[in-house]
């Protein structure tokens, strides 16, 4: 057997981080943070935990990275692209949305749990911060070129009414009405 390369093991490190971060996802999403212990998540990842505190320094690290993943695939749909009008950008928005609420409803419990405990959001302040000056800043800027009376507020009541179709769809399941909901939404942004 050939001696491996160091790029085997960059590989297998990703392997890990990412094994690590899914397992904690899970547990987080249906345990909540706080109940969820280190040694939970490596019973999870079926590792040991020594190696959890190879590639994280606390569970808060872990939850930081965690949260920089869910970044970055939210950061890809906010990209405007010019071959784009505002209306389609919209729809775009409203279609991911969507899918994201019904897709991802791990995702969706894990965020309302967070948002609720001031003492687990004080380690991701700066990133939540960025996150929502990323997404109110495209939203405005979508309200204003959709030429909309107040662009900022506009965009605010588009995050809440997303925030309650998250809450509506993780309360009641299949029996929220997604499909009237986005028929109403696409409604009141003339689509």
């Amino acid at each position: 057997m050939a001696p491996r390369k160091k790029e085997d093991f960059k590989e297998m490190q990703e392997i890990s981080r990412k094994k690590i971060l899914m397992a904690a996802f899970e547990l987080f999403a249906i345990h909540g943070y706080t109940r969820t212990s280190v040694d939970s998540i490596a019973a999870k990842a079926k590792i040991s935990k020594g190696l959890i505190y190879h590639y994280f320094s606390s569970k808060q690290d872990i939850l930081k990275n965690l949260f920089g993943l869910l970044l970055k695939e939210t950061a890809v749909m906010m990209q405007w692209s010019e071959s784009l009008s505002p209306e389609e950008y919209m729809q775009r928005m409203i279609d991911f949305s969507v899918n994201y609420i019904v897709q991802k409803p791990k995702i969706n419990r894990l965020m309302m749990a967070l948002v609720l405990q001031p003492e687990v959001m004080k380690g991701l302040k700066k990133d939540f911060d960025k996150m929502r000056i990323v997404w109110m800043s495209a939203l405005t800027d979508l309200f204003k070129k959709l030429k909309m009376e107040d662009p900022e507020g506009e965009a605010y009541l588009f995050g809440a009414i997303f925030d309650g179709m998250s809450v509506g769809y993780l309360t009641l399941g299949e029996e929220y009405p997604v499909k009237n909901m986005k028929k109403l939404i696409e409604k009141r942004y003339g689509l």
